[in-house]
């Protein structure tokens, strides 16, 4: 934003002070002034061009003489649109410019007294193709510089996005009038209105209010082409933009001092004369202001007549109801959009432009009638036009004044120091709100252009920015140290990382956007094409940094991952943290030969990290998944979890818990379909699995102290023949079930000669033990009979001989 010192002093009382004091003091309130730019022009007239002959010695150049009021200077112009008649500013000798002084000069053997200017040597655009012809009405010898407000200094600001007030010339100067304490000016809004009314001539129809809250439509008659009056041009060229004509740079005027854009359209080229803001239609184009041809979609906020759209809402307007050199009507347009319509039609037109940087910050629907009668009045009083009576004010549903309480009490907790009400009072009000006293705190009406004001703590940091955050004393914090407790879900994927690093595996970290085809969740606005949905699994992530070390001719990998997916259940988003484990290629370990892991390797560290989480409740059974080798695959079940009303999930410790009768997955383990692995380096084959960590919290046993037992142990050695595709993990459980049993370990499995087809013999060692006295060889022999007949009955086992 682009602010002269000028037109602010044309709204606020100036402080005496050096511009870079008063930048420092703004920048410090939060209007960050990036840099300041003077404007002089001493010494430069209007001056009229009486004769143009080409240059004796330089085809480039031409030889002028220009009157100057007081006599007539010769001097050499190289621009190609000077011509004989026409008004230009001159720099007479000795005159002082932005950045260098202008003196008598010998060009080609032809001396130069003084220098015609463009807008570019005043410091008025960055870039301009030729000299500045003046219009015809100035009087030769006026002072330039009375003209276009020189000298001049152009404050640079960068504007925080919750602040659209401050994209205006009177937001500033309101902003200087609280800071400094110094009178502020309100614009004149009079003008006079004559017959027939405005609703009479046009009708506004919104079609969705959350779109458009407010659009106003004043019909003006009796408009032409002529050029805008000086001050009115140099305050836009100040501004950054570009004069065109009278009807249309007052609206960017009033942009620029209002921050609320304005659109003027040729009311004799809307159809039926009438306006309708809608979405567009799948199929409608328009071609813009700036030349271009756009598709439209029912993305994009459209303004439209009775027939097709004329403008895109808050963006920019259509060239076919442009205003031009034969236009007579304008329909003046001052409105509110949402601001995320009119951010989603930028994006989908691809232009972005001053009015639609202002309408996405949230401009409030109540500022669109200030900046629509402003509009008339600065047009009224340089050009002799008819307003029609009143305006077609559609706004379906008017905002109410918002009101905060302010409590004394609080301004001096949250700054720490003690600020005087009157400050407090002063220094709101000047901003545009109203209090009223209530003693101990204030009822503050926010006036509507401050949009970002809502809360308590939102008053108190406007307080802080009037007083100063310099006069503020620095001091210690007064509030002890506490120390915080980490989520219980999080701490609990912290000790699965633990346990899993100290088995020596390493941790990976996969990012969590994937392709769009692999995902269930999507993304509106991914960050980075194709990347536009969620992972449901961590299992991609991980085969992806495994073929990447395999790529760099690492002899194995060993990775796990503790992450979140993102799944659809019932049509709802859910979210998951999980453990997934990888392994490929050879151990890194020492002494543990060329061999790759197996999957006995993946079902111990599977083992090792259930019996360090305390979960004694997960067994092996079938499962479809095709992303698993077909005869080397199982589901992980949850056989005896807890019952989630058994757990409060915010609990830091485990509290007792009850059992299901029946298993619920929670994961998988097994080797990847080759067709997953088919592109690793030398046809690896990987073992993975992927757990659920919620369950296995849930399931998770408190810690347990066990005193030494006093009576001895005895141990058996038990050799079954079991039925192949009974689960291991089953028999086990089933042995553990005996009383007296305190232990089972499994020590071998085997097939082969000696053993029947279709049956596997495993080989248990069995600890029984009676914690209070010593048990007798009877009573084990009765304890293993009964534990033989249970497996018979119960999976078809039986004792080999």
């Amino acid at each position: 934003m682009r602010a002269s010192l000028n037109w602010l002093s044309e709204y606020v009382d100036l402080p005496e002070v050096p511009v870079e004091v008063l930048g420092e003091r703004l920048t410090l309130a939060g209007l960050e002034v990036e840099r300041t730019e003077g404007l002089v022009a001493e010494a430069v007239v209007v001056a009229r061009v009486k004769e143009v002959e080409p240059h004796p010695k330089a085809d480039a150049l031409s030889v002028c003489q220009v009157e100057t009021g007081s006599g007539t200077n010769t001097v050499v112009c190289g621009a190609q649109n000077v011509v004989a008649g026409g008004l230009v500013p001159l720099a007479l000798p000795g005159a002082r410019l932005p950045g260098r002084t202008i003196s008598v000069a010998t060009l080609r053997g032809v001396k130069s007294a003084g220098m015609i200017l463009s807008r570019q040597e005043l410091g008025l655009e960055a870039k301009s193709a030729g000299i500045w012809n003046l219009p015809d009405s100035l009087s030769v010898g006026t002072d330039l510089a009375s003209l276009v407000g020189f000298p001049d200094t152009v404050l640079f600001l960068k504007i925080t996005s919750n602040r659209p007030d401050l994209l205006g010339i009177v937001g500033i100067a309101r902003e200087i009038s609280a800071l400094y304490g110094t009178a502020f000016h309100e614009p004149n809004l009079s003008f006079r209105e004559s017959d027939p009314a405005a609703a009479t001539l046009t009708s506004v129809e919104i079609e969705d209010p959350a779109d458009c809250p407010r659009y106003i439509a004043r019909l003006i008659r009796g408009v032409d082409g002529r050029a805008s009056p000086l001050p009115i041009e140099a305050r836009l060229l100040k501004c950054g933009m570009r004069p065109l004509s009278l009807p249309v740079d007052v609206t960017n005027y009033v942009l620029l001092e209002l921050g609320h854009p304005l659109h003027a359209f040729d009311h004799g080229r809307l159809a039926d004369g009438r306006i309708v803001v809608r979405r567009a239609r799948h199929g409608e184009r328009i071609r813009t202001l700036d030349g271009v041809d756009r598709d439209l979609s029912p993305e994009v906020l459209a303004i439209a007549d009775a027939r097709q759209p004329v403008a895109v809402a808050g963006v920019m307007g259509g060239a076919e109801t442009e205003v031009g050199p034969h236009t007579r009507d304008v329909l003046l347009e001052a409105a509110a959009f949402s601001p995320v319509r009119v951010r989603r039609s930028a994006r989908a037109v691809g232009v972005r432009t001053e009015a639609s940087l202002r309408f996405e910050r949230d401009l409030s629907p109540e500022m669109a009638d200030l900046a629509s009668r402003r509009c008339c009045a600065v047009l009224a009083r340089h050009a002799p036009v008819q307003i029609a009576r009143g305006a077609v004010d559609a706004y379906p549903k008017p905002a109410k004044p918002r009101t905060v309480v302010l409590r004394r009490e609080k301004i001096r907790d949250v700054l720490g120091v003690e600020v005087a009400p009157t400050e407090v009072q002063d220094g709101l009000s000047r901003l545009g709100l109203q209090l009223r006293d209530l003693d101990t705190a204030w009822n503050v009406v926010v006036p509507p252009f401050r949009q970002d004001l809502t809360r308590e703590i939102d008053l108190v940091e406007e307080i802080a920015r009037l007083y100063g955050y310099d006069r503020i004393p620095s001091l210690p914090p007064r509030i002890e140290p506490r120390i915080g407790i980490k989520d219980p879900a999080e701490a609990f994927a912290d000790r699965v990382r633990e346990i899993l690093a100290s088995l020596g595996l390493l941790e990976a970290y996969n990012p969590g956007p994937v392709p769009g085809d692999e995902a269930e969740v999507r993304l509106r606005n991914p960050l980075a094409q194709g990347w536009d949905g969620l992972r449901p699994r961590l299992l991609s992530g991980l085969l992806s940094t495994i073929k990447g070390n395999l790529e760099a001719q690492a002899p194995g990998v060993a990775l796990f991952e503790v992450g979140r997916v993102f799944l659809r259940r019932d049509g709802a988003l859910a979210e998951e943290d999980r453990v997934a484990i990888a392994l490929s290629g050879r151990p890194p370990f020492p002494l543990s030969g060329k061999g790759e892991y197996g999957p006995s390797d993946l079902k111990g560290i599977l083992d090792a990290l259930l019996a360090a989480l305390l979960v004694e409740s997960v067994e092996l059974g079938a499962i479809e998944d095709p992303r698993l080798h077909p005869h080397r695959r199982a589901g992980v079940y949850l056989s005896r979890g807890p019952s989630p009303a058994d757990r409060d999930p915010s609990a830091t410790t485990p509290s007792p818990v009850t059992h299901h009768a029946s298993p619920h997955l929670i994961g998988w383990i097994g080797e990847l379909s080759p067709s997953l692995t088919a592109d690793l380096p030398g046809e690896r084959r990987v073992l993975a699995l992927e757990l659920a960590l919620a369950p296995l919290r849930a399931a998770s046993l408190p810690p347990e102290h066990r005193p030494i037992p006093r009576s001895p142990a005895l141990k058996r050695d038990l050799s079954l023949l079991v039925p192949e595709g009974v689960p291991e993990g089953g028999v086990r459980a089933r042995i553990l079930e005996m009383p007296l049993v305190e232990s089972v370990f499994l020590y071998d499995l085997y097939r082969g000669e000696g053993v029947p087809a279709g049956e596997v013999s495993l080989t248990y060692e069995v600890v029984f033990r009676d914690p209070e006295r010593t048990l007798s060889s009877e009573e084990i022999e009765s304890a293993v009979q009964k534990m033989l007949v249970l497996l018979c009955l119960g999976l078809n086992a039986r004792l080999r001989t």
